[in-house]
C-alpha cells in the first residue's frame, strides 16, 4: 500500500528527464502500431472508402494530437494536476452523457459510445478512465489516514463509480463499467481502505454481473463461446474461431509482416480489438511474446514511479494510470486467445482506434511528468 507524506512542494529542475525507458517503450509501442494498422486497414480502408490510406491516415492525425496531449501533461507538475482533478471529473461525467443524446451521440451496432467531431469519432468512456484515477487519486488524498473510514474513503469512491456505470450502462458498455470497477477497488486498497470493505462488493457485483450477462442474450452467448467456442463456430463463436486460426497459423516465427489472408476479411475487427491475432500470425508467437514482455516493463517502470514518488496523490496517480495500461492488455490478450469471454477493448497504443491512442498518449504523458519527481535514492 502506499505511504501517506505530509504535503510538501516538489522541485522539479529542468534537466530533469522524464523515466527513460517509459518514453521509448511509448514510441516503440507507436511505432509498431502504424505498422500493423496499417497492415491491417489497407484492404479494409480500399474496400469500404475505396482508399487504402484512409484508415492509416486518420490513425496519423490521431498520433498528431495524441503527441500534443503527452508533451502538454509532460509538463505539468502533479500538484497542477492535483488541482484539477475534481473539474476534470466533472467534465468527462459530462462528455459521457453526449453519446445519450438523440442527434448528437453516433451509434453502431447497438451502441451509442461515440460523438463525431467532424472525420473523427470521439469515445467519451475513453477519457472518464483517466479522470476516474484522477479524481480518485486526489480525493483519497485529500483524506489521509480517514480512508480507513468508509464514509470518507469507501463510500465516496463507490459513488462516482455508481455514476460512471450508470452513464455507461447506458450506452451500452460493461467492458468499460467492469474496468472501472477494478480500477476503483485497487486504488482503495493502495490508499489504505480496509479489505473487509472490499469484500462487501462481492455478493452485489456478483449478482448485479449475472444480471447483465444472462437477461442480454449476445452477452450470455459470449459466455457460451468462452466455455466452448466450437460450439457455434460459425454463428455466435465466428470471432473467437477466427481468431484462434488467426493465432495459431503463424507458428513461432510468423508467415511474415504483410502475409496474413485472415486480414482481408475473416477476421472481425482484425485492426481493432484482435490486432495481437494478426500479429501472432505473421509475427508468430515470438512476436506476440516479445510484445508481452515491452507492456511488462512498461508496467515495471510505471510501478517503479509510483513506488518511488514522494507524495502520496502522485503514488496513487501512477499506480492508476499504470493500471489503466495492465488491465486493457491483460483482457485484450485474454480475450484473443480465448482465456476470457470477448469484450471490446483495444490493445494500447498498436490498435486502430483514435480515442484510445489519445487517452493512451495522455496517459503516458501524466506518467512522464510524474517520473521527474521522483525522490533521490
Amino acid at each position: 500500500m502506499v505511504r501517506q507524506q505530509a504535503r510538501q512542494p516538489v522541485r522539479v529542475r529542468a534537466s530533469d528527464r522524464s523515466d527513460p525507458w517509459i518514453a521509448g517503450l511509448t514510441l516503440l509501442f507507436i511505432a509498431a502500431g502504424v505498422l500493423f494498422v496499417f497492415d491491417t486497414t489497407y484492404f479494409y480502408s480500399q474496400t469500404h472508402f475505396d482508399d487504402g490510406y484512409w484508415m492509416i491516415t486518420k490513425h496519423a492525425v490521431s498520433i498528431v494530437l495524441g503527441g500534443l496531449l503527452l508533451f502538454g501533461l509532460s509538463r505539468c507538475r502533479s500538484h497542477q494536476l492535483e488541482r484539477y482533478a475534481r473539474p476534470a471529473f466533472i467534465v468527462a461525467v459530462l462528455f459521457l452523457v453526449i453519446p445519450l443524446v438523440p442527434g448528437v451521440g453516433h451509434c453502431s451496432k447497438g451502441a451509442c459510445r461515440w460523438v463525431s467531431l467532424g472525420p473523427l469519432n470521439i469515445q467519451p468512456a475513453e477519457t472518464v478512465k483517466i479522470a476516474f484515477v484522477l479524481y480518485a487519486a486526489a480525493w483519497l488524498t485529500g483524506k489521509g489516514v480517514e480512508v480507513r473510514n468508509w464514509r470518507h474513503g469507501f463510500a465516496p469512491i463507490l459513488g462516482l463509480m455508481g455514476v460512471v456505470a450508470v452513464l455507461l450502462l447506458a450506452q451500452p458498455d460493461l467492458g468499460t463499467v467492469a474496468l472501472i470497477g477494478l480500477l476503483g477497488v485497487s486504488i482503495m486498497f493502495l490508499a489504505g481502505v480496509p479489505l473487509y470493505q472490499l469484500a462487501m462488493l462481492g455478493v452485489p457485483v456478483a449478482l448485479g454481473g449475472y444480471y447483465l450477462v444472462a437477461k442480454v442474450p449476445w452477452r450470455l452467448a459470449r459466455i457460451m463461446c468462452f466455455t466452448d467456442a466450437w460450439a457455434d463456430p460459425s454463428g455466435a463463436c465466428y470471432q473467437l474461431v477466427q481468431s484462434y486460426r488467426t493465432f495459431g497459423s503463424g507458428g513461432i516465427e510468423g508467415i511474415g509482416v504483410g502475409a496474413s489472408l485472415q486480414k482481408t476479411g475473416w477476421l472481425p475487427e482484425a485492426h481493432t480489438d484482435f490486432i495481437l491475432a494478426v500479429i501472432g500470425e505473421e509475427a508468430g508467437l515470438l512476436g506476440a511474446v516479445l510484445v508481452l514482455l515491452a507492456f511488462m516493463v512498461l508496467v515495471y517502470r510505471g510501478f517503479r514511479v509510483a513506488h518511488r514518488h514522494p507524495h502520496t496523490f502522485g503514488q496513487l496517480l501512477a499506480a492508476g494510470i499504470t493500471l489503466i495500461i495492465a488491465y486493457q492488455v491483460l483482457v485484450n490478450m485474454g480475450v484473443v486467445l480465448g482465456l476470457l469471454p470477448t469484450k471490446g477493448l483495444v490493445l494500447p497504443f498498436m490498435s486502430y482506434g483514435g480515442s484510445a491512442m489519445l487517452m493512451a498518449m495522455a496517459s503516458m504523458g501524466i506518467l512522464m511528468s510524474l517520473s521527474r519527481e521522483l525522490r533521490e535514492r
